[in-house]
């Protein structure tokens, strides 16, 4: 059935007329329409207009047979879109929270034993059905504070059978999942080094047998590597990422988390969808970013932060500020993961960004959705309402678009639409 939504009274488009990310100035132009009205199609947006432009759309005809949902005093959004995360995992690690919290760093605790190897440990002993139904139970959390789209990353196998277990796990999921969300698939073998196998011989498994294989099933769309002191090097990435564009995968990168050690000089080098992390980003590295963005025949690099990380692990939040003014298109994600952020609600990550980045909040709503679609190549699939795409849409009843950062903790979400059918309902 199609479906007419009238009567909007702030509809949050976040249209881009440009082949480019919203980077900028225009990272606040969220495209907002008062008392908007959307017709939806087939699963498709047909229409997203104001009510003369409805009139003269309905007077044409083409649309027939439909419900209404009568939106005024709602403020309506794209559907999010959460472009980092690791969804796809067995177990839980808040023992090693506490140690955290009681003075043991990061590191640390992962020379101990723990850390991503704790997990690696749980997803070895899980079965592909086991994955599957925690990580489907996962998105039923996504989903009720609004993310429609989600990028999902291997790296708790650390070896061909089990990489490839969470991957197909992700593609089974995309295929078919209660909420109709689309995954979007990253290998990242490159998360750390197994202590059975030494580094060099590790690299040289993922470059000459896993990338080929996992390319050959469609198992994923990118390749990601974690560039970090006691993990890889950037030297490491550069091996990595040239084997996986051979076999069509994507570089993306974790980079300067906790050090800066050239990682976004190879991202620039590979032409990499987005740089993920940035919390120790430097001023020259900045200026290396925006340089490569200001290339026009480029597509441009986004720069995903990740604000939840950073008060998960109490260290520095990333230079949203400086980013955005030099023209950085920047995104917003949860990097959700059992050992540095363990959180599903985007919503949260936003609130953060509004407090400790500094975003405005139509910063923030292009950053979870028009950003974050080009970061994941969607762009033209989703991440903004216009015609010709998903309708992927939230409907929120607040008053107006800021009142989603000003008033936090609270979920003010009614609604969720994905692809056209209301797939949750906040009762």
């Amino acid at each position: 059935m199609n479906l007419l939504i009238k009567d909007i009274s702030q509809l949050v488009t976040c249209r881009n007329k440009g082949k480019f990310p919203k980077a900028g100035k225009k990272q606040s132009d969220i495209g907002l329409i008062k008392n908007g009205n959307i017709f939806i199609e087939k699963g498709k947006i047909a229409f997203a207009g104001s009510s003369s432009e409805l009139k003269r759309f309905l007077s044409a005809g083409s649309a027939k047979n439909y419900d209404v949902i009568e939106a005024k005093g709602k403020v309506i959004t794209p559907g999010f879109i959460d472009s980092h995360t690791h969804f796809v995992f067995a177990g839980s690690r808040e023992d090693e929270y506490e140690m955290r919290q009681s003075g043991k760093t990061y590191q640390q605790i992962a020379k101990a034993g723990g850390g991503i190897l704790s997990t690696v440990d749980a997803v070895r002993k899980t079965n592909k059905a086991g994955l599957n139904e925690i990580s489907e139970k996962r998105l039923g959390k996504f989903i009720r504070y609004g993310t429609t789209t989600i990028e999902g990353k291997s790296g708790y196998g650390l070896d061909l059978g089990n990489e490839i277990k969470i991957l197909e796990v992700m593609k089974d999921l995309n295929a078919e999942n209660k909420y109709g969300m689309d995954i979007i698939p990253t290998f990242l073998g490159a998360h750390s080094v197994h202590p059975s196998k030494k580094k060099d011989e590790y690299i040289y498994e993922i470059c000459h047998n896993m990338i080929s294989i996992i390319s050959k099933e469609e198992l994923a769309v990118f390749i990601d590597v974690f560039v970090e002191e006691n993990y890889f090097t950037k030297e490491d990435a550069d091996k990595i990422f040239t084997f996986g564009k051979k076999y069509g995968l994507i570089p993306k990168l974790h980079t300067d988390q906790f050090n800066s050690i050239g990682g976004i000089e190879t991202a620039v080098n590979h032409s990499a969808a987005s740089v993920d992390h940035l919390e120790v980003l430097n001023d020259e590295d900045i200026e290396l970013l925006a340089a490569h963005n200001k290339d026009k025949s480029k597509r441009n690099i986004i720069a995903a932060v990740l604000p939840g990380v950073s008060y998960f692990l109490d260290i520095p939040y990333a230079p949203a500020r400086k980013l955005i003014s030099k023209n950085i298109p920047v995104a917003l994600a949860t990097d959700f993961n059992p050992g540095s952020c363990m959180t599903e609600n985007l919503q949260t990550i936003m609130s953060l960004a509004s407090v400790h980045l500094k975003m405005n909040a139509a910063e923030i709503l292009n950053a979870v959705t028009i950003n974050a679609a080009f970061s994941l190549n969607i762009e033209n699939k989703t991440g903004s309402i216009e015609p010709g795409k998903q309708a992927d849409l939230l409907i929120f009843d607040m008053p107006s678009y800021k009142y989603l950062v000003y008033n936090f903790g609270v979920n003010n979400l009614e609604s969720v639409i994905k692809k056209g059918k209301i797939v949750f309902q906040n009762q």
